[in-house]
C-alpha cells in the first residue's frame, strides 16, 4: 500500500503532462499543400498588416447538397462552372479559398487579393523557357501574368506560388503575397496585435473570417443617430459558419472599446430583434430565424449565434424569392376575342 500511495502523484503529474504533449505536437501553421491543408494554414500566405480576410473550405461548401442544387438551377452559375472546370475540376481539386484586403481598405483595387488552394498542372499553364509569352514575369523567382487592368494603377495578376497555391491580385498584392511566401516579410499569424483575436476563430468551420475597422468609418454618418455612435467605438469583427447535418450555424463576435459598450451593443441589437419579431406576424419563417438569434455581451466581445435547420433556410429561401416575384409587375399576354 505504501508503494502505491507513493506513485500517486506521479501517476496524476503523467496524466497532466501526457494531454500537454499531445496538444504541442498538434501540427503548426505552413504553406497549404493541396489535400492536406488546414484553413489555418492560408493563413500563411498573408501578410502581417492584413486588415480583413475570410477563409473557406471549399471542397465541403462546394459539396453541400444545397449549394449543388443551387448551381443545377441557375443555369448561368452552371456556364461558369464549365468554363472553370476546363482549367480545374471545381468539386475535387480545389480545397480551400481566401479573399483579403491587406493594407489600406480605401484602395481594395490595390490591395486585396484572392488565394486558391488546388491541384493543378503548372507545365500546362507556364510556357517552357524556351517559349515564354512576353507577358509571363517574374518576382523572386516565382512566375505571374498580367492579365487584366483593374485600374489605371493596379493591374490584375495571376501568380503561380507553387503546385498547389494560386494568388490572383494587382500587382502590388500578389508581389506582397510572393514576399511573404517566400518569408522576406512577417505572415499575419506573427501580429501581436492580432493574435489574441485569431486564437478566438473556430479555424475549424467551412468558413471563418475576421475584419478591423477603420478609425472613423461611421463618424461622416453620424449626425445624430446613437447607432452610427456606438458602431464607432467598434474595433473588429470576426465571424465562422458551419453546417453539420441538419443545421447550419453561423457565429459573429463584435469587438468594442469596452465592456460597457458591449453591453450596449448587445441591447441595441436585442431591441432590433424584438422589433424584427414584431412585423413578422405574417412571415413566421422569419420569427423562427430571429428567436433563434442568441445576443451576448461579455468583458471581451458581443457574440451573436445562430442555427437554422435546413427546413427553415428553404422555406426562407421560398418566401424570399416570393417577396421578390411579388414586387415585379407580371406580364400577361393579350389574346384575341
Amino acid at each position: 500500500m505504501p508503494t502505491i500511495k507513493k506513485r500517486l502523484p506521479a501517476i496524476f503529474s503523467l496524466l497532466f503532462v501526457l494531454p500537454m504533449i499531445f496538444l504541442s505536437c498538434a501540427p503548426p501553421p505552413r504553406i497549404p499543400v493541396a489535400g492536406k491543408a488546414s484553413g489555418q494554414d492560408m493563413l500563411t500566405l498573408l501578410p502581417e498588416d492584413t486588415r480583413a480576410f475570410l477563409v473557406a473550405d471549399w471542397n465541403r461548401l462546394i459539396n453541400l447538397k444545397a449549394v449543388q442544387k443551387t448551381l443545377g438551377e441557375e443555369k448561368e452559375l452552371e456556364a461558369y462552372r464549365k468554363k472553370a472546370e476546363a482549367f480545374v475540376n471545381l468539386t475535387k481539386d480545389v480545397f480551400l479559398v481566401a479573399v483579403a484586403v491587406a493594407g489600406d481598405m480605401n484602395r481594395p483595387a490595390e490591395n486585396a487579393v484572392f488565394l486558391v488552394n488546388l491541384k493543378y498542372d503548372r507545365s500546362k499553364l507556364i510556357p517552357a523557357e524556351s517559349q515564354q509569352e512576353s507577358s509571363l514575369e517574374y518576382y523572386e523567382g516565382i512566375p505571374f501574368f498580367p492579365f487584366i487592368e483593374i485600374e489605371e494603377s493596379a493591374v490584375g495578376c495571376l501568380a503561380f506560388l507553387d503546385d498547389s497555391n494560386l494568388a490572383i491580385g494587382s500587382e502590388k498584392a500578389v508581389k506582397k503575397i510572393i514576399e511573404v511566401y517566400k518569408g522576406k516579410i512577417p505572415n499575419l499569424l506573427a501580429s501581436k496585435e492580432k493574435r489574441p483575436f485569431l486564437k478566438d476563430l473556430n479555424m475549424k468551420a467551412m468558413t471563418f473570417g475576421w475584419l478591423s475597422l477603420p478609425a472613423g468609418l461611421f463618424k461622416n454618418e453620424q449626425g445624430g443617430n446613437p447607432a452610427f455612435k456606438l458602431m464607432e467605438k467598434v474595433r473588429y469583427i470576426s465571424s465562422f459558419t458551419d453546417y453539420r447535418q441538419p443545421s447550419y450555424t453561423a457565429e459573429i463576435k463584435i469587438y468594442a472599446d469596452s465592456k460597457d459598450s458591449h453591453q450596449k451593443i448587445a441591447e441595441t441589437l436585442s431591441g432590433l430583434k424584438a422589433l424584427g419579431l414584431g412585423l413578422s406576424g405574417e412571415a413566421p419563417e422569419v420569427g423562427q430565424a430571429l428567436n433563434s438569434l442568441e445576443i451576448t455581451s461579455g468583458e471581451r466581445y458581443v457574440k451573436l449565434y445562430l442555427s437554422l435547420n435546413e427546413d427553415l433556410i428553404e422555406g426562407l429561401k421560398k418566401l424570399l424569392k416570393e417577396r421578390m416575384t411579388g414586387d415585379r409587375p407580371v406580364k400577361t399576354e393579350k389574346t384575341q376575342p
